[in-house]
């Protein structure tokens, strides 16, 4: 797979602070990238916690010696792959807003990370527990949605049909807050009556997004 991340300037930085040992070799650096990799495409379809280090080593082609010279324990390799994902999603996110006529933005943005976390449901549950642990393990997933908001801004700024002194930043954020906080607690709780399955969610949540921004109409979402 592409290593789109290895490319982000903050790479490096953002590795070592999440207790990734330092790699000097560039042989080395693609060892470690190929685990995290690898490790990424498994937590996505298997529960991280059944995986073991040896699994891990094997789909890779490495040594366990190889892995714990980068990784002090699985822990510290799943920071690594949650790094890895916000850095995937990212731009992939990034170009719905940027791209999209601007009246399709919310709805195709919801339904994609409706169909991310659905699709990728034992990789956020993970994600969630690690976060537990160590609070420091989200702030990935945690500047995505800034920038995400942030671009969303730039693109309602510009459109001529947004009353331009109804935009608040504020509530613009708290949109995004809203979307990462139901599309979380519906991965992790399923709390109900509304879940990832049901016809109604991505509506329900783009009709809570828009009134919280409140520069639209009014829209009589998920019915019909």
């Amino acid at each position: 797979m592409d290593n789109l991340w290895a490319s982000d300037g903050d790479w490096e930085e953002e590795l070592a602070a999440a207790g990734v040992a330092p790699t000097l070799q560039k042989r080395s650096r693609e060892m470690r990238d190929r685990l995290i990799g690898t490790s990424l495409e498994i937590a996505r379809t298997i529960p991280f916690e059944q995986i073991s280090v040896l699994d891990l080593c094997q789909a890779t082609g490495c040594s366990t010696g190889a892995f714990y010279a980068r990784f002090p324990d699985k822990n510290t390799l799943f920071r690594a792959v949650m790094l890895a994902s916000a850095a995937q999603s990212r731009p992939l996110l990034e170009r719905i807003i940027k791209e999209t006529p601007f009246d399709k933005i919310l709805p195709i943005l919801i339904d994609s990370q409706v169909q991310r976390f659905r699709n990728q449901i034992d990789f956020f549950r993970a994600a969630f527990r690690v976060s537990l642990e160590c609070s420091d393990a989200w702030s990935p997933f945690r500047r995505n949605s800034q920038r995400l908001a942030n671009t969303y801004l730039t693109r309602l700024r510009a459109e001529e049909g947004i009353d331009q002194d109804a935009i608040d930043e504020g509530r613009v954020h708290f949109a995004f807050q809203i979307m990462y906080g139901v599309l979380n607690n519906t991965a992790l709780n399923r709390p109900g009556p509304y879940n990832f399955e049901s016809p109604e969610f991505p509506a329900l949540l783009q009709d809570a997004m828009e009134m919280m921004i409140g520069c639209f109409e009014p829209r009589r979402a998920a019915k019909g």
